[in-house]
This record gives C-alpha cells, sequence and structure tokens, in this order.
C-alpha cells in the first residue's frame, strides 16, 4: 500500500455503519437555516424537496468541471452560467456560507489522444486548454469557485479510495485494472443506479471510455465499470498496488469532492448529459468506500443544449465556441439568453433567442440610463407627498419581491423572475416618463433592480458608473445643440453665433481629450455655417456630432420633440459599437430573407398552374387537360372539399402566373 500522510486519505479511511435506506430528505434541526427553497432533485427524481443543509448556514457545494481537451464552447456557457448563477443566489440571496469546489479533469481519453495526436506530454496539452476555459469563465463574468482540484493531482489518494472500496468487497483486481461490482453492491441492500434505475448494459458501457470497449472479459459482469485502467502504450501511468496504470473517469469526482467537502455533502451538480453513468456511479463509488447510505444530499443537473434545434457537433458545422460567440454578443446578452430559460431544463440556442437577449439588453440599460436622468435633475427640494402614482408603484414594487421571492424558492425559476421584474421596470418607465413619481421611490426600486441582476452576474450601474464626469460638459452641450437646432428653423443665424461664441466651456480635469476636440471642432463649424447662412449644413453638423463625434466616444444623444431638452447618455464604447454592428447584421439578415422571398415568388410565379400541380405528386396522382388534381396520390377520386381546395389553389396560382407574363410582356 502507498503510503501517504494527508487529511483527505484520512476522511476515506472513517467508516460510517449506517444501514442503507433508500434516498432521505435531511430534517430540519434546531441550529437549522431554513428558507424556504426548494430544489428539483435528481436522486428524487426531480422532485421538488426542500433545501437543508447538513451544518446550519454552511452548504457545501460540488459540480464538475470541464475535460480539458478542446475549445470551450456555448455548452460549457450554458452549464457554468447556471451554476454562477445558483451560486450567488445562494450566497446574495439565501444568505448561506457557501464552501465551492469544482474540478479540471486533465486524465481522460479523449485528453490521451489529442495529446498524442500534438505530439505533446499529456499536462502540457491541458494546461492550453484549461486555460481557455477559464478565459472563457472570465469574459462571461463566472466567478471561480473556491476550490478547483485537479484529477492529476489527486491519484495517491485515489488508489487509496479504491483500496477501501476494495477492502469493503465492492471491488476486484482484474489483469492489472480495477473493477466496482456492481452485483455484490446491489445484493448488499444498495441500489444501483440511483438516478436511472432504467439503464442498461449498453448505456453503462458508453461511459466507460474508449479504452474499456474490448474489455468484458476482464469484468465478472458487463454492468462493472472501472476503477483503476491498467497501463497501455503511450499513456499516462501511476504506480499502485495492482500495476502501473491511471484512474477511471468516475472515480475522479467521488475522490476530488470527499477530499475537500468529506462525507456527507450537500450539494452536487452538473450537466443533465453527466446524470448516468458518471452522476450515478461517482454516487455508487463514495457510498461502497464509506459504507454510508446517501453521500449527496441534494443532486442537481442543468439541462441540455441544442443550437438550431439539433445536438451542438463539429460534424454538423453548428459547433459554436465561446470566443467565437463574444465577438457577436456582449457577456451581457449571453448571459441573459440563458437567464430567461430554466436552468434544469432543455434549452435550444438559436439566433432568434439571441435577438431577444439583445432587445431585452437594451431595454435594461435604458432603464438604469432613464433612472438616472430622472434621478440626476430631481431635487431634495422637490415635492416629496406621495401621490396615487406613487402608492401604486410601492404596492407594485412589493408585490414584485414576494412573486421574485417565491420563484427563487421555487428550484431557482428566473424566468419567473425576470418576467417580473420587467413588468416593474416597464411601470417605472411610464412614471419617470409622465414624471409622476416621487425620486426617493424610484431609487429604492433601482436599487433591488440592480442587485436582482447581480443575481445572474450582471450590474447596470456599473456599466454607467462614470457618468458623473461629464454630467456638467454633456448638460452643456446638449443646451448648446438644442438651442443651434431651433434657431435654424427659424433662421436665427444671429442666436446661433451667439450660442457657439459663448465663453469656454467647463471641462473636468479627466475629461478625455477626444470628447473636448469633438466639441470644439462642432463649435468653430457651425459658427462658420452660420456666418454662410448655410442652414442645411447646420442641421448636418448636429447630426454629424449626435451619429459620429460623440457616439464613437460611447455617448448618445437623444432628440426629443421640438419642446422638449434633449437627454445625453454614456455607454461602453466597444459595446455602442457592437449594439450599431448587430443592427447593421439584423438589417442585413431581413433583406436578405426578403431577397429570398422575393425569389422563391418570383420561382413560383413562372410556373403555369399545370406545372405548379405536376410538380406534386406525393400528393395528386390524376390531372384534367387545365392541370387540376383528380385524383389523390393513392389513385383515390377527390372529396368535393379536397376539389374545391384545389380549385382555389389552381386559381391563385394562375393569377400570379398571368401577373408575371404581363410584366414580362411590359419589359420587353
Amino acid at each position: 500500500m502507498i503510503k501517504l500522510a494527508s487529511r483527505s486519505i484520512n476522511i476515506f479511511m472513517q467508516q460510517s455503519k449506517v444501514p442503507f435506506a433508500h434516498y432521505k430528505v435531511p430534517e430540519a434541526k434546531e441550529d437549522s437555516y431554513v428558507t424556504g427553497l426548494k430544489l428539483a432533485n435528481s436522486l428524487k427524481g426531480s422532485e421538488l424537496v426542500p433545501f437543508i443543509p447538513i451544518n446550519g448556514r454552511q452548504v457545501n457545494f460540488y459540480y464538475c468541471g470541464p475535460t480539458v481537451y478542446s475549445n470551450s464552447h456555448l455548452g460549457h456557457a450554458r452549464t457554468y452560467l447556471g451554476i454562477d448563477v445558483i451560486r450567488r443566489t445562494l450566497r446574495d440571496y439565501f444568505h448561506y456560507d457557501l464552501l465551492s469546489v469544482m474540478n479540471i479533469t486533465d486524465i481522460d481519453d479523449k485528453i490521451i489522444t489529442g495529446a498524442n495526436a500534438a505530439k505533446q506530454d499529456f499536462l502540457e496539452f491541458t494546461k492550453v486548454w484549461e486555460k481557455d476555459f477559464f478565459d472563457a469563465m472570465e469574459a462571461l463574468n463566472i466567478e471561480l469557485p473556491d476550490v478547483i482540484t485537479r484529477v492529476s493531482d489527486y491519484v495517491p489518494e485515489i488508489v487509496t479510495f479504491i483500496q477501501k472500496i476494495i477492502s469493503n468487497g465492492y471491488a476486484y483486481e482484474s489483469n492489472g485494472s480495477v473493477y466496482f461490482e456492481v452485483q455484490k453492491y446491489i445484493a448488499d441492500g444498495h441500489t444501483y443506479p440511483k438516478m436511472r434505475p432504467e439503464v442498461n448494459a449498453e448505456l453503462l458501457q458508453e461511459g466507460e471510455g474508449e479504452s474499456q470497449v474490448n474489455k468484458q472479459s476482464e469484468k465478472k459482469s458487463p454492468y462493472d465499470f472501472a476503477l483503476w485502467k491498467a497501463s497501455k502504450p503511450e499513456e499516462p501511468k501511476w504506480q499502485s498496488p495492482w500495476g502501473e496504470g491511471r484512474p477511471g473517469w468516475h472515480i475522479e469526482c467521488s475522490v476530488m469532492a470527499s477530499a475537500i467537502l468529506g462525507n456527507p455533502i450537500d450539494l452536487h451538480a452538473g450537466g443533465i448529459d453527466l446524470l448516468f453513468p458518471h452522476h450515478d456511479n461517482s454516487l455508487a463509488q463514495a457510498e461502497a468506500c464509506f459504507n454510508c447510505e446517501q453521500w449527496i444530499n441534494y443532486f442537481i443537473h442543468l439541462g441540455h443544449l441544442n443550437i438550431a434545434d439539433r445536438k451542438m457537433s463539429k460534424s454538423l458545422k453548428n459547433f459554436m465556441t465561446i470566443e467565437e460567440v463574444l465577438k457577436r454578443y456582449t457577456p451581457r446578452q449571453v448571459r441573459l439568453n440563458f437567464a430567461i430559460h430554466q436552468y434544469d431544463a432543455p434549452q435550444n440556442y438559436s439566433e432568434e433567442q439571441m435577438e431577444q437577449a439583445i432587445a431585452k439588453d437594451k431595454s435594461y440599460q435604458e432603464f438604469f440610463q432613464n433612472t438616472k436622468i430622472y434621478l440626476r435633475q430631481s431635487q431634495v427640494t422637490d415635492a416629496q407627498k406621495w401621490t396615487e402614482n406613487d402608492f401604486q408603484l410601492s404596492a407594485l414594487f412589493r408585490s414584485t419581491k414576494q412573486i421574485i421571492h417565491q420563484a427563487l424558492t421555487n428550484n431557482f425559476d428566473f424566468p419567473t423572475v425576470v418576467d417580473a421584474t420587467d413588468k416593474l421596470i416597464n411601470q417605472v418607465n411610464i412614471q419617470i416618463a409622465a414624471k409622476n413619481v416621487r425620486a426617493p421611490l424610484i431609487s429604492s426600486v433601482v436599487n433591488y433592480v440592480n442587485f436582482i441582476f447581480g443575481l445572474l452576474g450582471i450590474n447596470y450601474q456599473t456599466l454607467f458608473s462614470n457618468q458623473i464626469d461629464i454630467q456638467p460638459l454633456m448638460e452643456q452641450v446638449c443646451s448648446i445643440r438644442d438651442k443651434v437646432k431651433v434657431a435654424a428653423r427659424n433662421n436665427d443665424f444671429e442666436s446661433i453665433t451667439n450660442a457657439v461664441s459663448q465663453k469656454q466651456l467647463e471641462y473636468e480635469k479627466n475629461i478625455s481629450n477626444h470628447l473636448v476636440d469633438a466639441i470644439n471642432q462642432f463649435q468653430q463649424e457651425v459658427l462658420v455655417a452660420s456666418q454662410n447662412k448655410n442652414k442645411q449644413q447646420i442641421f448636418q453638423l448636429c447630426d454629424k456630432l449626435r451619429d459620429q463625434q460623440l457616439f464613437n466616444l460611447g455617448i448618445k444623444i437623444e432628440d426629443k420633440d421640438k419642446d422638449q431638452a434633449s437627454v445625453w447618455k454614456q455607454y461602453d464604447v466597444q459595446e455602442l459599437k457592437l449594439e450599431r454592428e448587430q443592427q447593421q447584421v439584423l438589417l442585413q439578415q431581413k433583406e436578405q430573407q426578403k431577397k429570398k422571398e422575393e425569389q422563391e415568388k418570383l420561382e413560383k410565379a413562372k410556373l403555369s398552374p399545370k406545372e405548379f400541380f405536376s410538380q406534386q405528386a406525393d400528393k395528386y396522382s390524376e390531372f384534367d387537360e387545365t392541370g387540376l388534381p383528380t385524383k389523390d396520390k393513392d389513385g383515390n377520386e377527390l372529396s368535393k372539399k379536397q376539389k374545391k381546395v384545389v380549385q382555389e389553389l389552381w386559381e391563385k396560382q394562375n393569377k400570379l402566373y398571368n401577373s408575371y407574363l404581363e410584366q414580362q410582356k411590359q419589359q420587353q
């Protein structure tokens, strides 16, 4: 036996003699921290069960990390964004004291294949893709766990863990490999698999990896799975009591989770594709090692992601890396796209969905921009006595908080959270547009909405936090530009000259030189145009300042009605440019779709009624002299109703065809 001085190994050597029973929901104790949260527990067939931590407010949380052998893709984004939102909500909303652990799988069949193909040491190979993963997580604002474990660091602990399973009678050595003995495990009263009782040997074999496909002769049963794999040429290997080899895939998480969090563990999460065999096997291994009835109390799984109704695959050419996606969309837009879908339900990613996320993101930015302007313009000396509008908004605010609380306790139901937040935002927009509500109440709503978005990993207030730096200057600029436009409409060139010739604008020390230059250029060019009485050029300069000079600096000016002052809003420069690019792409797509529909309509118009129906042999088998169908594909006479339908189609196509002929005649 390998001798190791390790706290984690001591944990493995402990035994609990509790007799096995089927899954039990933890019971609340006097010191339990119960929030009303219910989770869809995969150990209970996704039944909603109360979440009761083992130790008061403390929650031990393990989730499966990536196998690092290729680019981080959109499936990773869906899984780890979902887990990130769950972690933030447990910590910041329910105030649990979280200790979170995520593993990195750096020993695996696909890794070995990739490293050999690249002629690299497997650890050098995995470091490249591990960095790719963490770069993608940082770009998406996904928080790191408290603890990160790598399989290659835990091989000694894995050996000790396997030895314990063997000593407990649930594993055996065969030709230098070690297998978990499923039938013995079940015979002793354990349940396997706990989460997929309908499983068969074929499904189990899929999780064994490429190197185990032809290992049936070594096993006592086809259900048995590898804990330790005997060494093969050109594979990484470690010493063990059974000879040189490497860990099986499933044993990794059992060991690393237990090494940090012990036994039992509150919460375990991962993608739905890991439920079986990986998670079921992880449960069996740990419970066989500890001789315990319940290693994990709550198992939650994130739903599968399809791309445009199809499974993501490189062979289908719909494989999307996170890096590629973030060239087209902001991290907020990606997060919002996933937030409006329930974390444990299947989701279909599509361009239409991302358009919805873009629209939502824009509406939220406008909400925070408009409320910031409203609060900026409000004075403490303004009337503070509540009107009926204030009472109504306050009632909606309170009811919204109740709806959101109920939704969050209901298995993190963020689609309902987003919907309730949207309704609250919409009402605030209505009230501030009419200036019918008191500023302190608006401030409270804004802070709450920002807090809720914080659970989604989004902070719009931080996005606009630097506006105060240019506030005095931009208010002067908007005022001057408004005066210039009004005077130009009235052909009052003297007023235009006065507006742009006033004393030097007051600049803060930290104002961008580019902004100062743009404003100075605007004043000078308008002054020249005014002296030349060039009204059209003055309007063009006003538009240029709005659409080009300030836009390129991340500043939007919104023109209001003639009798209302324009307002300014500041955005991240790159995001503002990306927004314009997205709008241009959307317009191009719509134009392409329009051209496609017009072309299809033209091709259809070229067909005479006779040709139109003769091409539908899958529906009709006989036609009259005009091309009108008389029998269906099986040779049966068309019914009265069917004849009426085809007659209407014939007349419609005939009209379309004659119109086409007339157009062709006119063009000749």
